[in-house]
């Protein structure tokens, strides 16, 4: 069976495509203490400098925007993305920037850093091993197969979906990993420190999907000011616990079950018409990729991968 990836984003009102937003103030999600990653935005965000560059590729502005860990997920070019060290270091140590290659995001397992056997025993000075922090992350995205896993991207509560009563969890698109970064550690980072935070390693992977070939992003940013057409395309998971904690692992269940649901909201958006995507090579992808977890979660391929192998995508979607 393979495992499979979910990874918060923080809101973008115009489709994570490595641009500034095209009005900024529009965009009051992106700061919401529910983003990504967590609060972080709210308080480095310089949205007088973002009006100035509304709707301007990354790459070519002077600054990194805060919300760079999730701005190029379905960017067609490169941009970069950055983060500071621990203020409780003290040490010294530099700001660490690194290049995001179209179709990357940043990612971190935030579960993995929290676990009781990553603590040292009571009665220690300190209350977490770093070594055994970096193991578990290691572990973590060893799971993962490059080509194989598909990595689900959504949002947390921070998003034009929620309210105060009604706290949702909207999937913003779906990719398949291409490939993994590598671990970054900050530099000039104090020996103590070296030896205290397990080099000093950065909390954020970036990884790369498979798009524009593969995958794609629901269009929200096209219909956010008609809510009958966004209703039809919002798709919000009654299975939360996939998208806690920033990334988890998704079984091929779990993913059948996103992908299912993604057919639909394809449907309707060739039923509405919709021009920003061929969504007719989207839904014969997304056939065979129900076709492909029927086959991964057990021996026996099915009749769904059987009208896949037989180029009879449109069948899987009458006998679902």
């Amino acid at each position: 069976m393979t495992k499979h990836l979910s990874a918060r984003l923080a809101w973008h009102m115009n489709g994570w495509n490595g641009h500034i937003c095209k009005n900024p103030k529009e965009n009051t999600y992106c700061v919401g203490q529910h983003s990504y990653p967590g609060d972080y935005i709210s308080g480095a965000r310089d949205l007088q400098w973002e009006m100035q560059h509304a709707g301007e590729h990354c790459s070519y502005l002077d600054k990194i925007p805060p919300c760079s860990y999730s701005i190029n997920a379905y960017g067609n070019e490169q941009t970069t993305a950055y983060s500071d060290p621990p203020v409780w270091f003290n040490d010294g140590s530099q700001t660490r920037h690194w290049d995001m290659p179209p179709a990357t995001v940043c990612i971190w397992p935030y579960e993995e850093m929290y676990t009781d056997d990553v603590k040292f025993p009571k009665g220690s000075e300190r209350t977490y091993d770093y070594d055994k922090r970096l193991i578990k992350a290691k572990e973590f995205f060893k799971e993962l197969s490059p080509e194989k896993s598909l990595i689900f991207y959504y949002s947390n509560y921070s998003n034009p979906f929620s309210e105060d009563d009604s706290k949702k969890y909207p999937l913003i698109g779906i990719s398949r990993v291409k490939n993994m970064g590598e671990y970054m550690f900050y530099e000039g980072i104090s020996e103590e420190n070296k030896n205290k935070y397990a080099g000093g390693f950065v909390w954020q992977l970036p990884i790369t999907s498979c798009y524009p070939d593969q995958g794609f992003k629901i269009p929200y940013h096209l219909y956010l000011s008609e809510p009958e057409k966004l209703h039809k395309i919002t798709y919000i998971p009654e299975n939360e616990r996939n998208f806690k904690y920033a990334a988890r692992h998704i079984s091929d269940d779990d993913a059948l079950d996103l992908v299912e649901n993604l057919l639909i909201v394809v449907d309707n958006l060739i039923e509405l018409n919709d021009q920003s995507d061929n969504w007719a090579v989207r839904k014969k992808w997304l056939q065979s990729l129900i076709a492909e977890l029927w086959s991964s979660r057990g021996a026996f391929p099915g009749l769904t991968n059987i009208l896949d192998y037989l180029n009879c995508q449109d069948l899987i979607t009458y006998l679902l």
